[in-house]
């Protein structure tokens, strides 16, 4: 078995069990969409389309509810370096809350369009080519509404759909560049230090944590990686 083909099987065990946590989350919270699409992955890689689209349909759902999660999110505040933007952010904090929302909104859009693509690649991995086109188009178009620098998600969801009428065997720096995305995972606790994502006394997630480990955390596919790996 492919290097490659290893290391996604073994993701698809830890996204097994990860799901298992999701119970205890509340309704909306985004880990539970994160979750249902790492899931439907872990059963598209093991080759069990049966609940594959079903969960990605739930994910897809889960992402329209943290929509509303986030105007009722607590936010909490920085600590500032001075104290004029300290006090500037006291005196305009529905202000600033305004736009930490909007921004939070963004991801969960790149979020859906992660799912809307992984759907797609369902259909385009079972020769629903129509519908996988579709789908592809839609999530760039939700990609680029929202979050409009292009960057590695933009780039596989462009793949992906160029893909569908390629004939030719794909070269290697596409399975390169497939990774490129999980850079900021593997960089996850650093960045939960850094941003306090993370509380303690006990150790919990703060809301905004919350969200970035559900954007963070999910995984895209790149049908051109999946599909080259010896599974």
């Amino acid at each position: 078995m492919h290097p490659a083909a290893l290391l996604l099987t073994a993701s698809a065990d830890k996204w097994e069990i990860a799901h298992g946590f999701i119970h205890g989350f509340d309704p909306g919270d985004p880990r539970r969409a994160s979750s249902l699409n790492n899931l439907a992955i872990a059963f598209r890689i093991r080759q069990n389309f049966k609940e594959v689209e079903d969960l990605y349909q739930s994910a897809l759902e889960g992402w329209q509810s943290g929509l509303h999660w986030v105007k009722s999110m607590h936010l909490e505040q920085r600590a500032r370096s001075s104290l004029f933007h300290l006090r500037m952010e006291q005196k305009h904090r529905k202000k600033y809350n305004d736009m930490a929302r909007r921004k939070y909104e963004e991801l969960l859009h790149g979020g859906r369009a992660g799912t809307l693509n992984n759907l797609a690649e369902l259909y385009h991995s079972t020769d629903r080519i129509h519908d996988a086109k579709r789908l592809y188009r839609e999530a760039l178009r939700e990609r680029s509404n929202f979050i409009p620098k292009q960057g590695d998600v933009a780039t596989i969801i462009r793949l992906n759909l160029s893909s569908l009428s390629e004939m030719t065997v794909n070269p290697p720096d596409r399975i390169v560049r497939s990774c490129d995305h999980l850079k900021e995972s593997m960089l996850f606790i650093p960045n939960a230090e850094r941003n306090g994502w993370i509380v303690d006394k006990p150790p919990e997630f703060t809301d905004e944590g919350r969200l970035m480990v559900a954007i963070l955390l999910m995984h895209l596919i790149d049908h051109t990686y999946l599909s080259s790996s010896d599974l």
